[in-house]
């Protein structure tokens, strides 16, 4: 838009298109699905916005280049970030939907040791499978209704188990909610697993909740989310140890709040944050992770990547991503992300090879995340508007195999 004034920074852009378009601070707010006070410290400077925050932002004030907002110096259209209705949408509204007001079925006693392996095994689905999204939505709708019943009709030490396996299965339920536009839907879910953990009463439960709900608020409110996660990370650090899986929630929670400070252009507390996660990485049996975080030596080495991208230092991500063997990450999900990861570093160079070489390896290793994520989906229209020659040809190849082919 020529009309808005130069010099200006993202949140002073944003409050002078609101302005107007007439529109009031929780008048706006309210359109994204956020608080009126977490848009009133972006317009004054004193947070950062995520990508899907600020596609939701340029769809109320009708602006269709996102460089408008964050003074880029190259076009990056909203719909690089839009995309088809999310495969998995119909399972993760049912699953936010799951309320029943009938009496629980109290004739068959529920078998909590075997649900609680469905949902460990759900977990391993989603970080081996290559339709991982499509094997966990078809599963977890079924697994959260038994366990929601199974909290009201077992008793005491059973129950407990219940609510500690519905609140891992609601945070995996969070996963597969995170890329879909509709933020209500995540904080519906990440709700429920932080009430199921409070039920299940146990230190490791505690953490992995406020884990799962600290990535929904981080969006919202980042202080918040921050103190809350660092809350849970020094009342867990009190009994984590000789417990493997304790410590591994507990560097977990520092690589959450190492991200999240990242996210604020906080390098010095990112880094802090990351340190810890690193040293108790160290303190694990050899080659051992947790198998939902997948917190371990890799994930640690990936989150440094992420820290350096989130802070703008493309360079240093790269170089970072290529000291990591991605074979030995345990997550195939993961992996898919760090080649994304890398090739967005690589974007950001304006290496369109390389960029697309990554973003191939991504989409080979995830086929499932990479057509709707952000970051993969803005890297792959990039390339289709930028590469010129043989690779704009393979680049829109490989986007209209993604299924993502903007006009050119």
């Amino acid at each position: 838009m020529s009309d808005v004034p130069a010099s200006l920074t993202t949140g002073e852009i944003i409050r002078h298109l609101r302005e107007r378009r007439g529109l009031t601070r929780p008048v706006l707010a309210g359109l994204v699905g956020y608080s009126a006070d977490w848009l009133k410290r972006i317009e004054a400077g004193q947070r950062g916005i995520s990508i899907p925050a600020l596609i939701r932002i340029a769809r109320v004030l009708h602006v269709d280049d996102l460089s408008t907002l964050i003074d880029g110096d190259r076009p990056l259209p909203v719909s690089a970030w839009e995309g088809p209705d999310h495969p998995v949408a119909t399972a993760v509204r049912q699953i936010a939907g799951i309320n029943t007001f009938a009496p629980a079925d109290r004739e068959t006693e529920p078998d909590v040791v075997a649900l609680a392996a469905g949902v460990d095994q759900a977990w391993r689905d989603w970080h081996t499978l290559p339709d991982n999204h499509t094997t966990v939505a078809r599963a977890l709708p079924e697994l959260i209704t038994a366990l929601e019943q199974a909290t009201v009709v077992l008793d005491a030490g059973q129950r407990r188990l219940a609510h500690a396996s519905l609140a891992g299965a609601y945070g995996l339920a969070q996963h597969l909610a995170v890329d879909m536009v509709e933020p209500e839907l995540g904080r519906v879910i990440a709700g429920r697993a932080a009430r199921a953990a409070h039920a299940a009463d146990d230190p490791v439960s505690l953490a992995f909740g406020a884990w799962t709900y600290g990535h929904v608020l981080r969006s919202v409110d980042a202080d918040t989310a921050l103190r809350i996660v660092a809350e849970a990370a020094a009342e867990l650090e009190r009994h984590m140890a000789g417990d493997p899986d304790a410590m591994c929630l507990f560097g977990s929670l520092n690589l959450h709040m190492a991200i999240s400070a990242a996210y604020q252009g906080q390098s010095g507390s990112a880094w802090g944050f990351w340190d810890v996660a690193n040293a108790t990485v160290r303190r694990l049996p050899s080659g051992y992770y947790h198998p939902q975080t997948v917190f371990g030596a890799e994930n640690v080495a990936i989150h440094g990547v992420s820290i350096a991208a989130e802070l703008r230092r493309a360079g240093e991500a790269i170089g970072r991503a290529e000291r990591i063997d991605p074979q030995a990450v345990p997550s195939r999900e993961r992996r898919g992300r760090l080649f994304g990861e890398i090739a967005a570093g690589h974007m950001q160079r304006r290496e369109y090879d390389a960029a697309l070489h990554f973003l191939r390896m991504s989409y080979m290793t995830s086929p499932e995340e990479v057509p709707f994520a952000p970051l993969t989906r803005g890297v792959a229209v990039e390339l289709v508007r930028n590469a010129t020659g043989s690779l704009k040809a393979e680049a829109v190849s490989l986007a209209s195999e993604i299924g993502i082919l903007p006009s050119v």
